[in-house]
């Protein structure tokens, strides 16, 4: 695909540094360095320009282009940018990213023509919200074509425990479909067991799920109801704003007095703000944040919330979760056992692949830091039998009125199900053939 992006910026450089391997890729930006350190390390087109201006579009007059990203930091750049890209280049698809999610409420984004348009606020302010619901999670997600879930949880079992084989959890309520362990992710055969320190991927049933997630895990709260954000910034805001529908107490912490007085114009009595100099014990002391039972650090620096994670743990936060902006840093929080959610830049980035990798008949989904994917497919009126992909990671299921099964062998579908295909990443490309072709 021919394909332009503008905004060079971390999400940008990282579409631009994965896309190309596959793509013809055009990064536009203002910032000629940027464009330079790009041109350095990935062989792409770079455009100076600023995105906003028409005349910056002159050199592409005319041209047919198959994807145009905007991904600016601000909404405003992003939609204007959209607009001229449709006057000077013939676009066959355009996705956006926004902060305010005001622009798909009214519509606007639709009336200039949007294919697609991801809020990576929303996004990750739900993927925490969603952390209240399963307190033993790691991390949840949801399929508009099922109410199954795919949830993680990191295996503490009391004072150690035994070895629990999979065949003695895969029912039709819940399928262990991924396991991480040592860093290395591996989708499961019968043979295999579930450790000590792993992380169990499991899709189902949430309520199966939830059974399990209590019995994996002796170690995080059953219950959050106080919770402490540090960092008041949009994100923190939003945060806690998807935090307020639960019955918590929510204290946000920010050392920047203007920003305390916007997030608690912003957020009323839905939460506690606090202007807190401090960031060491005289922080836990004075505002008593060693009774939360779950932190989140939420600023965009990922070391800081590394650190604020490491300082929570030490005072006896049970449940600690760091927002990670630079996927860089992911292994890192990883390899501590901290919670990660995805932050506004990271979580564009994923959204953007996989809106790209989705169609009509399938979506795409990543997971476990980007080493597994899932595909998705609505059998909605297919008759027939269908055969399995059989190799090596990878494991597919089929949702229907009788729950969910491992698909492993021929099977004849009668009624609407809905198959669902998890598989490490080199698979990725064979996969998604497969499924696209049913």
């Amino acid at each position: 695909m021919d394909i332009i992006i503008a905004g060079a910026g971390r999400v940008g450089f990282r579409l631009a540094q994965v896309l190309s391997a596959k793509h013809n890729i055009t990064i536009m930006d203002r910032n000629a360095e940027a464009l330079g350190k790009i041109q350095e390390s990935i062989d792409v087109m770079t455009l100076a320009g600023n995105v906003q201006d028409p005349d910056s579009y002159e050199a592409l007059r005319g041209r047919e282009v198959d994807l145009f990203i905007a991904v600016t930091d601000v909404d405003e750049v992003n939609l204007v940018s959209c607009i001229i890209a449709d006057e000077k280049i013939r676009v066959k698809r355009k996705i956006i990213r926004l902060r305010n999610d005001f622009f798909a409420r009214s519509g606007i984004a639709e009336k200039i023509a949007i294919t697609d348009a991801v809020f990576p606020y929303s996004l990750t302010a739900a993927s925490v919200k969603a952390l209240l619901d399963y307190p033993k999670a790691n991390n949840v997600k949801s399929f508009s074509e099922t109410p199954m879930k795919l949830i993680s949880v990191r295996v503490n079992f009391h004072h150690g425990g035994e070895d629990v084989p999979i065949v003695q959890i895969n029912s039709r309520r819940v399928v262990v479909v991924g396991i991480e362990r040592k860093k290395n992710f591996h989708v499961p055969t019968d043979h295999d067991a579930i450790r000590q320190d792993d992380m169990v991927y499991l899709f189902g049933e949430a309520a199966a799920i939830e059974e399990l997630c209590r019995r994996f895990d002796h170690k995080l709260p059953k219950k959050i109801r106080k919770i402490v954000v540090l960092g008041a910034d949009t994100l923190g805001i939003e945060i806690a704003k998807a935090l307020s529908v639960h019955n918590a107490t929510i204290k946000l912490i920010e050392k920047d007095l203007e920003k305390c007085r916007r997030a608690a114009e912003t957020l009323q009595d839905k939460a506690t703000v606090i202007n807190s100099k401090y960031g060491d014990f005289r922080l836990y002391r004075d505002e008593g944040l060693t009774n939360a039972q779950m932190l989140i650090a939420a600023t965009s620096n990922d070391e800081e919330n590394i650190i604020k994670c490491i300082e929570a743990k030490e005072h006896g936060i049970e449940k600690v979760v760091a927002i990670n902006n630079d996927i860089e840093y992911y292994n890192l929080m990883h390899s501590l056992g901290l919670v990660i959610v995805r932050g506004p830049k990271t979580n564009a980035y994923y959204s953007i692949m996989e809106t790209i990798g989705s169609n009509e008949a399938v979506n795409e989904r990543r997971f476990c830091g980007g080493a597994a994917i899932s595909f998705v497919r609505d059998l909605n009126g297919f008759r027939g039998t269908i055969a399995p992909f059989e190799k090596q990671s990878v494991l597919s299921c089929i949702v229907s009125s009788e729950g969910v099964q491992r698909f492993d062998r021929p099977l004849y579908i009668n009624e609407r199900s809905v198959i669902i295909t998890f598989c490490a990443r080199y698979r990725e490309e064979e996969v998604r053939r497969w499924i696209n072709d049913l």
